[in-house]
């Protein structure tokens, strides 16, 4: 925020500094108007202010909206949310664990994982009263995309959440292609974004008998509709559709004699389904395998038990050759516990963020324990499987 102050070198840059420091770090509690007003330099052009604004984090911007009408007006406009989501000088990535089924945890990936007080923020889910049929149901985290996060919410029926954390922003969806229950453990579902229309995606892949469906809600006509594919696949990851480059990406099976394992991808424009070929020497057997999106590539992971995590980047997309191997040796005499390790996603610094089961923890691309913090004591197994990324974003819902 100093730079602010340096860059236009006026009186103007060091008086919203200082108010900057004291809105933002001092106490919590709302200030008055009153001394807002006074402290409120006046003289601002409104260019200079939406410029500086596009310097600040998501939460800092959020904290200003109070600041007085104008600046509520110039933050809550929808072109000021696309500006900053495009151009923002600080975007704020943030790890979101799903502990239990009423609040998630997201913490900076940059920070440290025992910085509890300023890194890490705790949200109810948007869940309605108890006399709601949300009440008291499972809820799964499908994935990510612009600042939103897709819930899954599942008890005989199925439905979903899309929802922006940092503005609380919500909009619920059910999902009426099927009468019977939803089936987990054949059924995969993914969360994108169709540039070319500005529409949220909801994606679910069903496998019932001889080919895989695919069914899609478009937020903007707010209706699924069902694709028919042309072979029959069986998952293999742990989690949902993994989002890049307009896709969604799920590492699977085919159904014939040899089961060869490949990845399907969904592109949420043209609305089909395409195969990308695997690494020539990648083996699903012996390992735990999950796709995600590091170094702006898509990944595949492999976890060994014991030994060590293999992760495959995909430098050129759909390129079979541009697979580029990078194996994280795991197993340290010193610390017994980190017998497996399973990436979430790579830090500024190039260190890897993932998980042992209950841990969080930290590596660098040699392997060597970094920082390690057992937060999530009743997760289980499940870091992993309720455990992604997000970008703090202002963004609202199209219309």
């Amino acid at each position: 925020m100093e730079n602010i102050a340096i860059r236009f070198g006026d009186v103007q840059g060091n008086q919203v500094v200082q108010l900057w420091k004291r809105f933002t770090f001092g106490k919590k509690r709302k200030p008055r108007m009153k001394y807002m007003n006074a402290t409120l330099p006046h003289t601002f052009p409104e260019d200079l202010i939406t410029e500086i604004l596009m310097m600040l984090p998501v939460r800092s911007i959020l904290r200003f909206k109070c600041m007085c009408k104008s600046w509520f007006s110039l933050i809550s406009h929808p072109e000021f949310a696309r500006s900053h989501f495009a151009l923002a000088a600080t975007p704020t990535t943030r790890l979101y664990l799903s502990a239990n089924d009423h609040q998630v945890e997201c913490t900076d990936i940059e920070a440290s994982l025992h910085d509890d007080n300023s890194a890490k923020v705790v949200f109810n889910y948007p869940l309605p009263s108890p006399e709601d049929k949300h009440y008291n149901r499972a809820i799964d985290i499908v994935g990510s995309c612009r600042g939103f996060i897709l819930l899954m919410i599942t008890s005989g029926a199925l439905d979903f959440i899309i929802w922006n954390p940092s503005t609380g922003l919500r909009k619920g969806i059910s999902y009426v292609m099927d009468d019977h229950a939803y089936n987990f453990c054949d059924d995969r579902c993914g969360f994108g974004y169709d540039s070319s229309t500005d529409d949220y995606v909801i994606v679910k892949l069903k496998i019932d008998g001889w080919c895989t469906e695919v069914h899609c809600f478009s937020l903007r006509t707010n209706s699924w509709s069902r694709i028919l594919g042309t072979a029959l696949y069986y998952p293999v990851d742990l989690g949902h559709g993994a989002f890049f480059n307009g896709a969604l990406h799920w590492l699977v099976r085919r159904c014939n004699g040899r089961r060869q394992a490949v990845i399907i991808s969904f592109d949420v424009t043209e609305r089909g389904l395409f195969e990308i070929p695997l690494p020539p020497d990648f083996a699903v057997k012996d390992q735990i395998c999950d796709l995600r999106v590091m170094e702006g590539c898509l990944c595949l992971c492999g976890a060994n038990i014991g030994r060590e995590t293999t992760i495959w980047m995909m430098k050129e997309y759909k390129v079979q050759s541009s697979w580029t191997r990078l194996i994280v040796p795991i197993y340290n005499k010193c610390h017994p516990f980190l017998r497996v390790f399973y990436p979430i996603c790579l830090t500024k610094k190039d260190e890897f963020l993932g998980s042992n089961h209950k841990t969080l923890v930290k590596l660098n691309k040699k392997g060597d324990l970094l920082e390690h913090h057992a937060r999530c004591h009743n997760m289980g197994c499940g870091i992993l499987l309720r455990g992604g990324v997000y970008r703090e974003s202002l963004l609202s819902l199209p219309e």
